[in-house]
């Protein structure tokens, strides 16, 4: 071997060295989560979906191990700003969550320092029991109803209708109907003596565009109203 191999070798060697010595001093901290359902109770087999930017229609950039039976996950992450939700899946699949599934809503913003441990909750529903827990019991409550229609006038199945008190709104809509079923009927509880927007999904949670959707005042006498609501399935 002559020298000059030799020391082509050696920086070879140390630049190799470098990279790996630059690699392990990647600074990390730790994400902890406590993911409980609706009524409080630990959820098992929750992940943690983590993204660098609150843009979460897309595949996350980190995913964390699934929950055990008390509810925990962790996950190592480098630090920086992140975006997380909690996702519960009936089956291994992806895409748009389906009936059964179950999503924490609104992404938390959170941002981790060199050796963090960072602990946050989170909430996961089904829509339908999202539904079920927020409607009104109150024997006046304003009942609408109707049905879920595309652009041409069919009706759309495992679709739903929200309402919200607020034309911009930044978390889960106040108020949902369960899915609809083959017909396209739901019906949706409100308390009465306001004024809402209401507007229609397939996906849960809503994509943030819909949720600038119909203006709904009802009449002060009127407990019961009829609205079909015009979904553009993508």
């Amino acid at each position: 071997m002559t020298r000059l191999t030799l020391h082509i070798l050696l920086v070879a060697a140390w630049g190799a060295l470098v990279s790996v010595s630059s690699v392990c001093a990647v600074e990390t901290s730790s994400l902890k989560g406590n993911v409980v359902d609706i009524e409080g109770k630990p959820v098992d087999g929750a992940e943690i979906f983590i993204y660098d930017s609150a843009n979460t229609k897309r595949p996350a950039d980190f995913i964390s191990p699934k929950s055990d039976k008390d509810g925990r996950v962790l996950i190592a992450l480098p630090t920086g700003k992140y975006w997380a939700v909690a996702r519960v899946r009936k089956d291994e699949r992806y895409g748009p969550l389906m009936p059964g599934d179950k999503h924490s809503g609104e992404p938390v913003e959170i941002e981790l320092t060199t050796d963090q441990v960072l602990e946050n909750d989170f909430v996961v529903a089904d829509i339908r029991e999202v539904g079920k827990k927020k409607r009104t019991m109150r024997d006046d409550c304003l009942t609408l109803r109707g049905r879920v229609v595309d652009t041409n006038g069919v009706p759309v199945q495992n679709a739903y209708v929200f309402a919200h008190r607020n034309k911009e709104v930044v978390q889960l809509p106040d108020f949902m109907s369960a899915w609809t079923d083959e017909d396209g009927t739901y019906t949706l509880y409100l308390p009465p003596g306001e004024k809402y927007f209401v507007g229609g999904a397939s996906t849960f949670p809503p994509e943030p565009k819909l949720l600038v959707s119909k203006e709904l005042i009802p009449e002060a006498d009127k407990l019961d109203i009829a609205l079909d609501i015009e979904l553009t399935l993508q």
